[in-house]
């Protein structure tokens, strides 16, 4: 299995939502303020979406907003986070 850097990663996911191509990612998820997670999440035809500023969240540099195509409905995951980018395991 090829792998990816995650903030390579990142990268790729933004220059992807830019140009309006959806991609697949794969992710632990993770509720901060109840303190628990559902597992591993897949995610198949996502896009990017603005995301908060630093005065908005302490979390604003690792708290990712995201698409599933075709529902607009704003979702979350945590960069740290991040298994799988478009079938390429993601390394920190």
């Amino acid at each position: 299995m090829n792998t990816v850097n995650i903030y390579d990663a990142l990268k790729q996911m933004r220059e992807l939502t830019k140009i309006g191509a959806p991609f697949s990612f794969e992710y632990i998820t993770f509720n901060s303020s109840k303190g628990y997670s559902e597992g591993t999440k897949k995610v198949a035809k996502a896009l990017l979406r603005t995301g908060y500023s630093r005065e908005q969240s302490d979390k604003s540099e690792i708290l990712i907003g995201y698409t599933v195509e075709p529902e607009t409905l704003p979702r979350w995951f945590y960069l740290p986070l991040l298994m799988k980018f478009n079938g390429m395991k993601v390394t920190p």
